[in-house]
């Protein structure tokens, strides 16, 4: 509960459902806009090594060799993966530059397949990202005309000076660019020393004839041949492509200068060092230029006087990220992106440089009575936070789960600066009042688990959590703890689930068929794969609670947990769940188990599991005090791993014929 002298919210323009509604149909293709994007020109350089020939450009002597409009086309395209990556802001001209090079270039692209897939490709590319920078720059206006006018932040209303100093820029990240900076200029440095010790030596050099010897699997070719000194035969060999490759015995002219042997008429063109360098030097030069952004808004971005801000409503989501929604929207509806809170500052009631008044403080700079700028029962000393909650304690958090708070958002999403939420305490472990820096660009709301079904789950798990702490026997010397248990599905089921459903999906596939690389490879593929790790996952699952924590062994691997990572664990709609702490969860189909526990015993009972693992997770003294035998995954992991291989083997072999 928020104390009364306590100060009042800013009064911001409310970010309405209307607005809400007009931003989502502005920015319809930002979750398509990520890293992920550049998997597709990586791909595509694979798929062009493929279909295109190794060489391009051959001389009157015979010799092949890649022009450089082939290699700058490689290097083009690694150019752009590299962009991608770094998420620059003009990424959205980057396909069609390339593609323009890829298409211009001779000897870039030669097979019609390939230049075709690089029209296709780098045209979706563009579609994306132009789709992308305009639905966000169209987002921003919108913005920028609801959040007119300015509204004071919370300490520049008190005549007060802003807690956030000046950001020096990331230094961490400077120092990496200058060294790949230095990198580069040693590469070409490298680069430049053997281009001129090969340049001097094809000058010096004589030509001789050799005999041509036995080519390995790689196309380097073997060659005899006697120096022009007289000297004794040596043995070379040469990495070079033949428009006739020379065969065992063939006389073969080369250049040669003491241990510096060439083809005749196989002129070095530039070293790779000098590409390989100029890739390297890249994002040194990117890393420099997002340094000297992030140090201009750190020295911009000090957050005094005023600033454009909205009314918001703010939940935590399962990773303790801070989801966005309209003022008006109803609490559990979708949220608008999701903010990642860095910096963060608290009120403190005697947070002044005198120690008599408020003020806006660093969250962990010590105060007087501290002990009054946090809410009860989760308390200030970090000692006590670092400890596992007590009953009382676990009750009260669980109680706040879900909940949604109204809070102010200075300059939004997606501006040059960066942004600033005041919000009342939410999270365990907040203060009263909480003003967190937040990165500037819109962080999209993560797709999984944001449902209303995980939702419900969410909060009846907490809930049930809650119940089982709170009816846990009180500590006391004649507490018995909890037993350290082994919970399992039977040997049989375990070591049968897996090639039972991979032999039945291979029969499947024999007798549906399919043609085509979707129906008969692809679909086979992902449907029996699923199938099959579904199957093991709910019907060969062990569990292990002893002193050490839980382990969970899984369809292929096993996990170890200690009893501190372990938030709540329950059975609800046949499902038993257990939340991490970080936000991930454990589910296992709890139907199997819960029939094998009502005529086998609770030896296999998920409810049994649920409770002991959520009473142990929450009640150090209540912990097992043994440890049990590590003995997880047999035979189940080895049998799982070979079916799911022999299925994936069986499909593409079956196909094949």
């Amino acid at each position: 509960m928020v104390t009364p002298d306590a100060p009042p919210l800013p009064s911001a323009a409310p970010l309405t459902a209307a607005a809400a509604t007009r931003w989502r149909a502005a920015r319809t293709a930002w979750r398509l806009d990520s890293r992920w994007l550049a998997l597709l020109p990586l791909g595509f350089l694979l798929l062009a090594t493929a279909v295109e020939p190794g060489a391009t450009e051959c001389n009157p002597q015979g010799v092949c060799r890649d022009g450089w409009g082939s290699q700058l086309a490689v290097w083009s395209t690694l150019t752009e993966v590299v962009l991608l990556l770094a998420r620059v802001r003009w990424r959205a001209a980057v396909p069609p530059l390339v593609l323009a090079l890829l298409w211009y270039l001779p000897g870039g692209l030669v097979t019609t397949a390939g230049r075709w897939t690089a029209v296709l490709l780098h045209g979706l590319l563009a579609a994306v990202l132009i789709a992308a920078e305009l639905g966000r720059r169209t987002a921003r206006q919108q913005l920028d005309e609801l959040m007119a006018p300015p509204v004071p932040f919370p300490w520049s209303a008190a005549d007060a000076p802003s807690p956030v100093p000046a950001d020096p820029g990331p230094a961490l990240r400077r120092v990496l660019a200058w060294l790949l900076l230095a990198a580069a200029l040693g590469l070409t440095g490298l680069g430049c020393s053997d281009w001129i010790r090969d340049r001097t030596s094809a000058e010096r050099a004589a030509t001789v004839v050799g005999t041509a010897g036995p080519t390995d699997q790689d196309g380097v070719l073997t060659v005899r041949y006697r120096p022009s000194g007289g000297d004794p035969e040596r043995t070379a060999e040469l990495d070079t492509v033949w428009v006739h490759p020379p065969r065992p015995g063939d006389q073969v002219r080369l250049r040669v200068d003491g241990d510096w042997v060439r083809a005749a008429g196989d002129e070095e063109p530039l070293p790779d060092l000098f590409l390989t360098a100029a890739l390297v030097a890249l994002p040194g030069l990117l890393l420099l230029g997002s340094a000297a952004t992030a140090t201009r808004q750190g020295r911009t971005s000090a957050f005094q006087g005023a600033a454009p801000a909205l009314a918001v409503r703010v939940r935590a989501d399962a990773r303790g990220h801070l989801l966005v929604r309209p003022l008006d929207g109803p609490p559990d509806g979708p949220a608008l992106w999701r903010l990642v809170e860095r910096d963060r500052y608290r009120w403190a009631r005697y947070g002044a440089p005198d120690g008599e008044g408020p003020a806006w403080v660093p969250e962990d700079l010590e105060t007087d009575g501290d002990e009054l700028d946090y809410p009860e029962p989760d308390g200030r000393a970090p000692d006590d936070r670092l400890r596992p909650p007590t009953p009382e304690a676990a009750v009260a958090r669980f109680a706040r789960a879900g909940r949604t708070v109204d809070a102010v958002l200075y300059r939004g999403p997606d501006g040059l600066d960066r942004q600033l939420l005041v919000r009342p305490g939410l999270l365990a472990h907040d203060p009263h009042w909480v003003a967190a820096v937040v990165a500037p660009a819109a962080r999209a709301p993560r797709l999984a688990r944001s449902g209303e079904r995980y939702r419900e789950r969410e909060l009846a798990v907490a809930a049930l959590t809650a119940e089982t702490v709170a009816a846990a026997p009180e500590a006391g010397p004649d507490t018995e703890p909890v037993l350290a248990r082994r919970w399992e599905m039977p040997i049989v089921l375990r070591a049968a689930v897996g090639p039972v459903t991979a032999t039945a999906l291979a029969f499947a596939v024999v007798l549906i068929g399919g043609t085509g690389w979707w129906q008969g490879l692809l679909r086979p593929l992902w449907i029996g794969c699923t199938a099959i790790l579904a199957c093991c996952h709910t019907l060969s699952w062990q569990m292990v609670a002893d002193r050490n924590g839980l382990r969970v062994a899984g369809p292929l691997g096993t996990r170890s947990l200690r009893w501190a990572d372990i938030n709540a664990a329950a059975v609800h709609r046949n499902l038993l769940t257990i939340q991490l702490r970080t936000g991930q969860e454990l589910t296992v189909g709890s139907r199997p188990a819960a029939w094998l526990a009502g005529h086998l015993g609770e030896h296999y009972d998920p409810v049994v599991l649920a409770r002991t693992v959520a009473t142990a997770a929450h009640r150090p003294d209540l912990r097992p005090r043994t440890a049990l035998p590590d003995r997880l995954g047999r035979p189940q992991h080895l049998l799982n791993r070979i079916s799911l291989a022999g299925y994936a083997v069986f499909t593409v072999v079956h196909h094949m014929l």
